[in-house]
């Protein structure tokens, strides 16, 4: 089956918390313009750093604005600070499975000011388990 092509972008963000802990918030764009609330997860790391066959829990937290793709600073409500890790392109996208909800996407990394110079592909599978918790998987 032939992948249709997307063209939406992504970021991974550092949040960091008051408390001192952090994880990172990945925000998948629903549209190319990246103006539809953004598809958040939540993880332990970075995934672009991630070999093929690696994998990494993730869980699906509430849709963020589109501002997150490129605001980099302190949360209102005394929430922490976030700052870019990386930015993207998901540039296909294919649902694998209805239930359990499985995706496959392909990702086109570039800097976190998103140069795409070095930049790195990647092919992911996201994997709902139950509920909001979901596994990433490191296809290629």
């Amino acid at each position: 089956m032939q992948t249709p092509p997307t063209d939406h972008p992504t970021a991974q963000l550092l949040h960091e918390l008051p408390d001192g802990s952090a994880h990172v918030d990945w925000l998948l764009g629903q549209d190319s313009a990246g103006v539809e609330p953004l598809i958040t997860y939540r993880l332990g790391g970075r995934i672009d750093d991630l070999e093929p066959g690696a994998t990494i829990d993730a869980e699906h937290i509430g849709d963020h604005r589109p501002a997150y793709l490129t605001y980099e600073g302190p949360i209102s409500g005394d929430r922490g600070t976030v700052r870019r890790l990386a930015r993207g392109r998901i540039v296909a996208r294919r649902r694998v499975s209805v239930s359990p909800a499985v995706d496959e996407l392909e990702i086109v990394w570039g800097s976190a000011s998103g140069e795409q110079k070095g930049a790195r592909r990647q092919r992911i599978r996201l994997e709902q388990r139950d509920g909001p918790l979901w596994t990433v998987r490191i296809l290629e």
